[in-house]
């Protein structure tokens, strides 16, 4: 079934939905007793490769079954450690249930006629691009040249997010190449000091070339009195929940924790982002003992995941109660050898254990200079899937460790 013809459903409606699902068990705890056939050899040949993957002393790992959560094998199980990027499974967790998979965001023009001033306002669209406001800029042009307005001063408003700051943990060299500054306003892949600033240079220029002088664009809060004029839907969330998994990115996992927290009426910050991840993540009984988020994208390096709780966020990507909700979770992971951050460019599952299980392990990478890590699922050779994390920090060179992590996903998937 094609998920996105699925009916529309509304941000509360959704939320109500999967509280429903969980209230009539629609996820299990990571602890649930019985091994499901097949458990025992796996973790005898997990307890032989693992020690051997190279990952170093402080590796750790669980592989669960995915419907009843029986644990299958683990070593350090409810040791945190950097989970890098498998944290964004828990930022995409929290937007699709608490926005919903149809959730979308608006781009708008706004303009004052009292003092001829023109506001572009940023709505949080994580995924805006040249093309989108380019658009915009062109509707805003024919409807303020069809009231005779032949110039504007130019303002642009990203005040729906609290103003950037980084997240404890962050290096400083972050900026603006691992991320740029969390604002509401930013061309998707834009690298500047100041997103939103740059988004607004690009707009006139758009308007120029839709022939609306504008001056050089200035912050301001957009005016109540000020009229709407144009506006920009974003693609729904799914899409970019899906794309934020595949590639890894940075700014747009940080952009929907913060639109996570708006839309619990908190305050647009890592704080208030943070807090609703872990409120949601206790709804779905992911267990949190052992765990701290300071972020969304997983850069922070105070950020800490067990096993336990990465598998266990695994695991609600194959729950069919749960997939009127989460599916495009499972959309997002790359598969392993065919795309994303798995691909074969990247030379994962490119070894002669690992190369067996190529597109049919789907899980999500995590890579900091110390940090390696792999959270995924895999059908097991009874047909049931099963869920898996695996985490190395200290000094083993990523390109050394993911060999390793490919070959244990590959155990998983019982091919190896």
């Amino acid at each position: 079934m094609d998920h996105r013809r699925r009916a529309q459903r509304s941000g509360p409606l959704v939320l109500l939905c999967g509280l429903l699902a969980l209230a009539l068990g629609g996820t299990a705890t990571a602890g649930a007793v019985g091994v499901p056939a097949g458990g025992g050899d796996l973790a005898a040949k997990l307890a032989d490769r693992f020690p051997r993957a190279g990952l170093g002393a402080g590796a750790v790992g669980e592989v669960i079954d995915a419907d009843s959560g029986a644990e299958l094998w683990s070593s350090g199980a409810g040791t945190g450690r950097m989970p890098a990027s498998t944290a964004k499974l828990a930022t995409a967790v929290a937007a699709l249930t608490v926005l919903g998979p149809d959730r979308t965001q608006r781009t708008s023009t706004r303009y004052r006629a009292a003092d001829n001033t023109l506001y572009l306002v940023g709505g949080g669209d994580p995924g805006l691009d040249q093309e989108t406001l380019g658009r915009l800029a062109h509707d805003t042009a024919d409807s303020l040249r069809a009231r005779g307005v032949a110039a504007v001063e130019l303002r642009f408003d990203d005040s729906l997010f609290a103003a950037p700051a980084p997240s404890p943990g962050w290096n400083p060299d972050y900026y603006p190449y691992d991320l740029a500054p969390v604002r509401a306003l930013a061309l998707v892949g834009e690298r500047s000091p100041d997103t939103a600033l740059s988004a607004a240079r690009r707009f006139g220029e758009r308007l120029a070339a839709d022939g609306l002088r504008a001056t050089a664009p200035s912050r301001a809060p957009a005016p109540p009195d000020a009229a709407p004029v144009a506006s920009r839907s974003s693609q729904p969330l799914w899409h970019t929940v899906e794309y934020m998994l595949k590639v890894s990115d940075n700014d747009i996992a940080e952009q929907l924790l913060r639109l996570t927290a708006l839309a619990r009426h908190g305050t647009p910050d890592w704080q208030h982002g943070t807090a609703v991840v872990r409120s949601v993540l206790t709804g779905y009984r992911v267990p949190l003992e052992g765990t701290a988020l300071y972020d969304g994208s997983g850069l922070s390096r105070l950020d800490r995941m067990t096993p336990r709780a990465l598998a266990a966020l695994a695991a609600l990507t194959v729950r069919p109660r749960l997939g009127r909700l989460l599916w495009p979770l499972f959309d997002g992971l790359p598969v392993a050898g065919r795309d994303g951050t798995l691909s074969s460019a990247e030379h994962r599952f490119s070894t002669r254990p690992s190369r067996c299980a190529a597109g049919l392990v789907h899980a999500k990478t995590g890579t900091l200079h110390d940090a390696s890590a792999l959270a995924g699922v895999a059908r097991g050779p009874g047909g049931g899937w099963r869920a898996f994390a695996f985490l190395e920090n200290g000094d083993v060179p990523a390109a050394t460790a993911r060999p390793g992590l490919d070959e244990l996903a590959a155990t998983v998937e019982g091919c190896w």
